[in-house]
Order: C-alpha cells, then structure tokens, then sequence
C-alpha cells in the first residue's frame, strides 16, 4: 500500500512542483540558448520536491494506520 501512495503522491506533487516552477519564469535570469539545461534543471528540481512531499505523504499514512490499529 505504500508503494502507491508513494507513486500516486509522486506523480501529483511533480506535476503541481513543476507547473509552480514554470509560473516563477526562471529562465529570464540565464542567458538565451540554455534551454535545455533550464528544462533539466526544472525537472530535477520538482522530482526532488516531490519526492521529498511523497515521502511525507507515505510516513503520515504510516502514523495514520498505526493510530488506527491502536
């Protein structure tokens, strides 16, 4: 059950992550033919957002099922 909390979580947060990212319009500040490494850079950036979100959303689960149980 975890495992897809986690990837459910994941693939939610990364889409929200990477669409905040986009609205910030960061690549203004870096020069003009860098797109690629500023499409990598938004990528690797909201998937350790995600990440990091999914990873709280599994262990509040945890704390949920463990209050549940008790």
């Amino acid at each position: 059950m975890e495992q897809v909390i986690y990837f459910i979580s994941i693939v939610i947060y990364f889409m929200i992550a990477l669409r905040i990212l986009r609205a910030l319009h960061i690549e203004n500040k870096f020069e003009k033919f860098q797109i690629w490494e500023i499409k990598a850079g938004y990528f690797l950036f909201a998937l350790i957002i995600a990440h990091n979100l999914a990873e709280i959303m599994v262990r509040f689960s945890q704390l949920l099922s463990e209050l549940i149980q008790t």
